[in-house]
């Protein structure tokens, strides 16, 4: 089968080739399908094509015969970032590879690639898909994470730590996560040994590819799911993440496990939901404090722009914000005496920080003395939130609700409860 399946893939590389961006396979013609309803995700599509329900080896969850999925460009309109055509494992998706390999490409201008489903063995390089991984039920699929430092999972560092102890470390045994470097240079030796059947990254803009590691010929799921500016919209991609894997359990070998897409669904159905309670909550109540979100960073004071995913949180938190009426979706490279030009405006500065004690006012001053012109330093409205040991980014990035609450407290007040993240 092993050998079969290479073959047809083979036979895929040479019958589909295409004038891509990236210069990678493209896919064969779609078939019209089913369009999967994107409520707020604005750069994602997914096409189901076919109904896989009649093949005895389709996974439980599994209903279409092979879906596509295709990323917009976060940075340049009218383009696709990637395209992944996703055929279930088994005897019927061979069939399916064998199938789409005799069809001519479009010649669709992006990367394509092609992903056998379920992947057992991926190498996930940004910290909040492992911890969305888990709550899929999926997690048995990390086996290998860049940036170890900056991941504040427990099980993560657990796993990670039995891969240490055998073989150098360069690949996993049993239940261990291999430890793949530097996200910005992971190590591609340990990366070869490890053999993922996908890489999960987040691309950049400008990046030029990924350098050797396009050369593994390893699926790179591309996660701009960042670049969305709907917070919903972000958290909205679980359900692309949720039909890659399977959900941890003990199915027999010749079966394969239920799908994690139903779990993807149904999780983001209750972010939903909580997200749009605590949004109209808020509405309720008037307009509240002013807050800004971060702190300088050498000669420039980045700031989220009014619709990016912070702008329009803390819009739904009905709080104020001194660039609310910015329109742009990204960061704002802002210079200090930008910021401080409104400080007197900023009632609460919220900011994230890693490693060590909380800064005093004084540590705030010894880094930039400008601070003091904002209102919220003299009235000792300063809340932090420690990176290194509060799994922020890991929660927050698939829980839009959870910051959501956050930032309500802090511009209404504890009636909708106590901090989780920041501290005072």
């Amino acid at each position: 089968m092993k050998k079969l399946y290479i073959l047809l893939c083979g036979a895929t590389a040479a019958l589909l080739m295409a004038a891509c961006q990236g210069g990678k396979t493209a896919a064969a013609d779609a078939e019209a399908g089913d369009t999967l309803e994107m409520k707020y995700a604005k750069l994602l599509t997914i096409v189901k094509h076919g109904d896989g329900e009649e093949s005895s080896d389709a996974a439980e969850g599994i209903d279409y015969q092979y879906a596509e999925a295709i990323i917009a460009n976060p940075w340049k309109a009218g383009t696709m970032l990637h395209r992944y055509i996703l055929i279930p494992k088994g005897e019927e998706g061979d069939k399916t590879v064998a199938m789409l390999a005799r069809r001519r490409s479009t010649g669709a201008r992006c990367t394509t690639d092609t992903v056998r489903t379920p992947v057992e063995r991926s190498a996930v390089f940004i910290a909040p898909h492992c911890q969305l991984m888990y709550e899929m039920g999926c997690q048995q699929a990390i086996r290998g994470v860049c940036d170890l430092d900056y991941i504040n999972i427990p099980d993560v560092k657990k796993r990670a730590a039995l891969s240490r102890n055998t073989a150098a470390g360069k690949a996993s045994v049993g239940n261990s996560i291999v430890d793949c470097g530097s996200s910005m240079a992971p190590d591609i030796e340990r990366i070869i040994a490890l053999n993922p059947e996908a890489i999960l990254l987040s691309p950049f803009e400008n990046s030029g590819g990924y350098g050797k590691l396009d050369k593994l010929h390893i699926p790179i799921i591309e996660a701009a799911d960042y670049m969305e500016s709907s917070p919903l919209g972000r958290a909205e991609w679980m359900k692309f993440y949720g039909m890659l894997f399977k959900k941890d359990g003990n199915a027999p070998k010749t079966a394969l496990a239920a799908s994690c897409e139903p779990k993807a669904d149904s999780l983001f159905a209750k972010i939903e939901k909580v997200y749009l309670k605590l949004k109209a909550e808020a509405a309720g109540y008037p307009k509240g404090l002013s807050i800004l979100t971060e702190r300088k960073t050498g000669n420039v004071w980045y700031v989220p722009g009014g619709q990016s995913t912070i702008g329009i949180l803390l819009k739904d938190a009905n709080a104020r914000y001194i660039f609310e009426d910015d329109q742009h979706s990204g960061s704002l490279a802002m210079s200090p005496e930008q910021i401080l030009a409104k400080g007197k405006q900023v009632d609460v500065w919220a900011f994230k920080y890693f490693g060590g004690a909380p800064l005093s006012q004084a540590q705030l001053l010894q880094e930039y003395d400008g601070y003091k012109a904002l209102a919220a330093f003299s009235r000792g409205n300063i809340y932090q939130v420690d990176t290194s040991t509060v799994p922020y980014f890991e929660l927050t990035s698939f829980h839009p609700e959870l910051l959501l609450r956050e930032f309500i407290i802090l511009a209404h007040g504890e009636r909708f409860g106590k901090l989780r993240f920041y501290k005072k």
